[in-house]
């Protein structure tokens, strides 16, 4: 399988998570979320058809292409999330809350992983970065800035920006904070591509909504400069073919002949409710139906139903049984990009 990689690099960002004030940011961008910026960009520059046009083979169930998640990157080295089942074994005590710190894993590292390699197997800790969140492997390491290799450097870091609002009728001021994570130099996040059909038109399309979406910004609190960004391609990587035994690189909303799998034997799986709110050119300051989806790392322990696995769900607001405040789908995609495990999940 072959996936083409893109690389996305700003000042700042503010990736909010539904249940957190805006003092709280994620460090990553899941799928859901970039693939509903890619819509809400395109219906404010294009329009409501052209956004009906594009969302049209992911509702009929026959999708062109699946994204990831977002992932940290420092300089040559892309992380990935580690296979929830290569966390299992024997480890306990210290040994254990380190390997429980782990979240990213550089690209050796992931294909040993998915060839059945056991993360504490692979686990050194002189090689892990961003107070142990992070682990590269011996043969990526020199792939790393220069700059990383100072005690205590780090890829990204998070801080809190304060804001001041003014209440014009009583003079008087409020002051709040936003979470905001910035990135090394040389640093950034990078996501993959999976395209299932070979449409020159589309591909062109993707990457101007892609350039579009990053010069509007990324993620929340965009009126005061946050998310400004630049992509840029960054190759082509060749990860296996799912097949008995899959990891997903994206979030993911099974369909109902597909909820089955994730009790079978070797599936290991974390689920995050996902609402908030929506952004809507037609009625601003509503709530998105919430969804459970299953995370990135997520192990399904049998071979998919189909080539692409999940499904796109409207989550527009009713408030009151046929009512539509928007008029107009609000799409969540959850959509896997599976990965193939080497002798399955077992």
């Amino acid at each position: 399988m072959r996936l083409d990689c893109w690389n996305i690099q700003g000042e700042s960002f503010h990736f909010g998570r539904h249940g957190l004030g805006q003092e709280q940011t994620m460090d990553t961008m899941p799928s859901d979320s970039l693939f509903a910026a890619l819509v809400a960009r395109l219906a404010r520059t294009e329009g409501a058809q052209a956004v009906a046009n594009f969302c049209r083979p992911f509702v009929d169930h026959d999708p062109p292409f699946v994204v990831s998640s977002t992932y940290p990157f420092a300089g040559r080295v892309k992380f990935f999330p580690v296979p929830m089942r290569a966390r299992s074994g024997d480890v306990q005590g210290l040994e254990a809350k380190k390997l429980k710190r782990v979240r990213f894993v550089s690209e050796g590292i992931f294909r040993s992983m998915l060839k059945g390699e056991s993360l504490a197997s692979l686990y050194d800790e002189k090689r892990t970065l961003q107070k142990g969140s992070l682990l590269v492997g011996g043969a990526d390491q020199a792939g790393l800035p220069a700059e990383l290799n100072i005690p205590g450097a780090k890829v990204w870091d998070m801080e809190q920006r304060p804001r001041v609002t003014l209440d014009r009728a009583r003079s008087t001021s409020n002051l709040f904070h936003i979470g905001q994570v910035y990135f090394s130099q040389g640093c950034g996040l990078w996501f993959a591509v999976h395209w299932l059909k070979e449409d020159p038109d589309l591909k062109n399309q993707f990457k101007g909504m892609l350039h579009e979406l990053a010069a509007a910004g990324l993620g929340a609190e965009r009126s005061v400069g946050l998310g400004i960004a630049k992509v840029q391609e960054a190759g082509t990587l060749d990860l296996p073919d799912p097949q008995e035994g899959w990891v997903t690189l994206s979030r993911y909303l099974p369909k109902e002949d597909e909820a089955p799998a994730l009790g079978s034997a070797g599936s290991s799986y974390s689920i995050r409710p996902v609402g908030g709110w929506l952004d809507s050119p037609t009625n601003m300051g509503q709530r998105r139906i919430p969804v459970n989806l299953i995370e990135e790392g997520s192990v399904i322990g049998t071979r998919p139903v189909r080539p692409v696995p999940g499904q796109i769900a409207d989550v527009r607001p009713r408030y009151q049984a046929g009512e539509d405040v928007l008029g107009h789908p609000v799409y969540r995609c959850g959509l896997a990009l599976a990965v193939g495990l080497e002798g399955g999940a077992g």
